[in-house]
């Protein structure tokens, strides 16, 4: 500070008037050279500078005060910097402040505090006491940076790292950090957490027929629905994607967390307001998992309650399911089988059985179907139904059945070359498959190296797999009959066709599922229904077989209704392809 010649501080503000460059407080024609640089630097720095007495009264402020408070130098001077307070920060702040100015010593901090206009601002303040010729404070002065945007660039960053952009709700990195604060709490006062995972169901078909933006909307609703289940001390994230976490916690018995699940599907039994003027309803599939019963960290916590939402998927959808155990138990085969199954291609695990399609009426095998099976050396003989989904989900399904159909096409054709010139082959497509760019390259392709007549190859597909894109599924259709290649319809009865559609696709054969032979002796329905196909595939020119014929009375029901093309273990199990080969006569 610099002061005047008869030793009182100079402020040049006392008239109420702005300093400017060339009229520069504590400025005098005595000063030296480097006073009035550093008395310049002042006035036009961009900074906020204060100077206020020992007793806090204002003395002094520069354009850069003025400029980030709003406030004119003649309306300051003379008060107190309390008019800048904002109210924002506690007592022990400022206790803090005083404490350390009183050691004579800086005070730095962002202070937050309020224009002139009420707005609020974020500074970059330090404090300094200035001391006199006898050692004694007699001022401080305070130098200030506005850091608003700073401060609220880094708010938005921290915003962005622990919550969703889009729902607002706690991403998975809070998510973790709450759920192991509310297991710490619930360790200490011996209570219970409940951890809820909520699967919007079908989700994926919103976001491919209506749009990632309608998709976006109902997720924003969903968090909304879902915020109104729980109460305000629990917890609701968003994981990712579709996939929300519910976190209740005080939790002393499941009775209070199915409540809650309950109230979760209740909540989204209403139509959402997302595709006017009929909207859409979206139903949710919810697992729940308990601590301490199912698990002691967050990641237990969520990966038991992950494969219990699973599993109510399975069941139906629309509903929620507690983790038991035995889930675990399955989950880990699962892990480990899809570990085993990536090398069992290479490893020559994989081998082709064939099932009879016997007429009854001439009592001989017309046609074989290939089916594959897994012989594991880990984990033995493993069923179709466990395995085949698994190479769906990795995508080997195309390399392996490409691989089994040579197979069945060499075996087949060595049978046909010794006294069975008409005998067909059936070979089942997957869903993934049947929708591969290469198929028809892959067949033709195998069709020529085994020297296989293409009328007597006859590809086997699932309502679901033909309904999943109707107009692509004809066109890939109509280019196999184009081929001179036979299509069946495989578990008939079972999905959800369009009669419409299938009289479009160039079908040749109706396959009726297994469930309904083995329940039409004992059910009406069954039967009814079995009747039912069997008029359809008449109507319209169809080959119809009955598959899982187990007994001579289920024989009889399809030979009544006119089905005399059948297979099942009434007539032989699937067999090697050497034992198929003595089957016959030579």
């Amino acid at each position: 500070m610099i002061a005047s010649s008869n030793g009182r501080p100079n402020t040049g503000l006392s008239q109420g008037k702005t300093a400017s460059p060339v009229d520069t407080p504590y400025l005098n024609r005595g000063a030296t050279p480097v006073a009035q640089i550093l008395a310049r630097a002042i006035e036009q720095t961009d900074d906020a500078v204060m100077i206020t007495r020992s007793d806090g009264i204002i003395e002094y402020v520069n354009p850069g005060f003025e400029r980030i408070t709003g406030y004119r130098a003649g309306d300051i001077i003379g008060r107190r910097p309390s008019i800048l307070a904002s109210g924002m920060h506690p007592p022990a702040f400022y206790s803090e402040l005083w404490r350390t100015l009183g050691r004579g010593e800086s005070f730095r901090s962002v202070f937050t505090n309020r224009r002139s206009s009420g707005e609020l601002y974020y500074e970059e303040k330090t404090i300094s006491p200035i001391r006199g010729a006898d050692e004694t404070i007699s001022h401080f002065v305070a130098t200030g940076k506005d850091v608003t945007e700073r401060i609220a660039a880094e708010r938005r960053l921290e915003y962005l790292a622990n919550y969703d952009a889009l729902t607002g709700l706690p991403n998975r990195s809070l998510l973790h950090d709450r759920l192991a604060q509310a297991i710490q709490r619930a360790h200490r006062l011996g209570k219970g957490v409940a951890v809820q995972f909520v699967d919007l169901d079908r989700f994926k078909l919103i976001n491919d027929t209506l749009g990632h933006n309608a998709g976006d909307r109902v997720l924003i609703e969903a968090a909304s629905r879902l915020r109104q289940c729980l109460r305000a001390t629990d917890t609701v994230a968003r994981l990712g994607g579709d996939e929300f976490i519910l976190i209740q916690e005080g939790v002393g018995n499941p009775d209070e967390v199915e409540q809650v699940a309950r109230k979760v599907l209740d909540a989204f039994a209403p139509c959402f307001p997302v595709a006017p003027p009929q909207g859409l309803f979206v139903s949710v599939s919810v697992g729940l998992a308990l601590y301490p019963g199912d698990g002691l960290t967050p990641d237990e916590l969520l990966m038991r309650a992950d494969l219990a939402m699973y599993r109510a998927k399975e069941g139906g959808r629309n509903s929620f399911r507690f983790f038991e155990a035995a889930m675990d138990a399955s989950a880990m085969r699962t892990l480990t089988l899809e570990a085993a199954i990536r090398g069992a291609l290479d490893n020559r695990e994989f081998a082709v059985v064939y099932q009879p399609i016997i007429d009854t009426r001439t009592q001989r095998p017309i046609a074989v179907e290939a089916l594959m099976r897994w012989h594991s050396p880990v984990h033995g003989t493993v069923p179709p139904d466990h395995f085949i989904p698994l190479l769906e989900e990795n995508g080997m399904i195309v390399p392996v059945s490409r691989w089994a159909l040579r197979q069945a096409l060499r075996q087949v054709r060595t049978l046909q070359c010794a006294g069975q010139p008409t005998l067909r082959l059936a070979f089942n497509l997957s869903s993934r498959q049947f929708r591969d760019v290469e198929l028809l390259q892959d067949v033709t392709a195998a069709l020529d190296e085994a020297g296989f007549d293409p009328a007597l190859l006859e590809l086997e597909l699932t309502e679901s797999a033909l309904m999943d894109n109707p107009d692509a599924s004809a066109a890939v259709l109509e280019a196999l009959r184009a081929r001179g290649i036979r299509v069946a319809v495989d578990d008939f009865g079972t999905g959800y066709s369009s009669l419409a559609y299938l009289m479009r696709f160039p079908v040749r054969t109706l396959k009726i599922d297994r469930s309904f032979v083995y329940q039409m002796e004992r059910s009406k329905e069954a039967a009814t229904i079995v009747r039912a196909i069997a008029s359809l595939a008449r109507s319209l020119g169809l080959e119809l077989i009955g598959e899982g014929v187990e007994n001579v009375g289920q024989l009889a029901l399809l030979q009544e209704v006119g089905c005399h093309q059948v297979q099942g273990f009434l007539f032989s199990r699937p067999v090697t392809g050497a034992e198929l080969a003595l089957s016959f006569p030579h």
